[in-house]
């Protein structure tokens, strides 16, 4: 058998994000000899992991490098931020580089991976490319139609295309994983989770903030929990499906009150429900759980309370 460190290396493209630097812990912890590209940034990786700056945009610079490195395997969190915005709002901002990284990057990743013999690139898309939810209650899975309503939506249906064209021409296996609202410790930008940031940054005894919340219900997964999922597909035989939608839990603004009270004694948030412009869907992870068994094992209290114990940790 061959062992781990002898195994052809893991390239991260936006290993230095949220959720991207979960997956290169996971992947060091793993064993893995891991090269993180990506441009000059403050944060901080894992001992081990072995920097690279080059962006998407430089595809000459990716595509010596992959050919140097010659990887197995190829995981990408890479999309355009506009600093502590979030994704979405990022994409509202500058369209323009929205799509040059998103699609035009991606699709010189691709090719770079076809050129280098890459098996598999392990890549995340979003549940937002489904638009506004037509039933709030209903559980869309992978063939339902894309509705995209803003640059970042419409950027990931594209990448998605980007990638079967790669698989249908080329035979180069890609594995979209349509994630939803990324949370955990680590967390650092203002987008779709600012609400809850803000409670849990005053979650005190007998404190009583009002907070206003969207009011639909809507799927979440612990950060850890993705890199547990990118490590499962590693390592998955061949055969994966080009997409995957995937739920983690579902979960609502109320339910997570009651947890950080139960977190908290005496914190007592006061929320003030508000429609959302888009209620995204929620979706269906039954493909996923079927061709990998993969379910997520980390609840909404953990994700809370290791969001508080940060928070704890980082006091002065």
């Amino acid at each position: 058998m061959i062992s781990r460190s002898e195994r052809p290396p893991v390239l991260v493209f936006g290993g230095r994000g949220f959720v991207g630097a979960a997956a290169v812990r996971r992947l060091l912890a793993d064993g893995d000899q891991v090269h993180v590209f990506g441009p000059q940034s403050a944060v901080r990786l894992p001992a081990g992991a072995a920097v690279i700056p080059v962006s998407l945009e430089a595809a000459g610079a990716v595509a010596a490098a992959s050919s140097r490195l010659r990887p197995g395997v190829v995981v990408s969190f890479a999309a355009f931020s506009a600093g502590s915005i979030g994704l979405g709002r990022s994409g509202e901002a500058d369209p323009e580089r929205t799509l040059a990284v998103n699609v035009l990057g991606f699709r010189r990743l691709l090719d770079a991976c076809v050129a280098a013999g890459v098996r598999r690139v392990i890549w995340t898309s979003s549940t937002v490319v489904f638009g506004r939810a037509t039933d709030p209650d209903a559980r869309l899975a992978e063939d339902a139609p894309w509705r995209p309503l803003d640059v970042y939506g419409l950027s990931k249906v594209l990448a998605e295309d980007v990638a079967r064209y790669h698989r249908d021409r080329h035979g180069l296996e890609t594995v979209a994983l349509r994630i939803p609202l990324m949370l955990g410790p680590g967390l650092w930008y203002d987008g779709a989770a600012s609400a809850l940031m803000s409670m849990a940054a005053a979650a005190a005894p007998d404190a009583a903030p009002g907070v206003a919340v969207p009011d639909a219900a809507f799927d979440a997964m612990h950060v850890e929990d993705c890199a547990d999922l990118v490590a499962a597909l590693r390592d998955a035989p061949a055969g994966l499906a080009a997409v995957y939608n995937v739920a983690g839990l579902t979960t609502t603004y109320q339910q997570i009150v009651a947890e950080l009270a139960a977190l908290v004694p005496g914190y007592r948030p006061a929320l003030a429900p508000q429609r959302p412009e888009i209620v995204y869907p929620l979706v269906s992870q039954a493909l996923l759980e079927r061709d990998i068994g993969w379910r997520h094992r980390r609840g909404l209290r953990q994700i809370l309370a290791d969001m508080l114990a940060e928070r704890r940790n980082a006091s002065p």
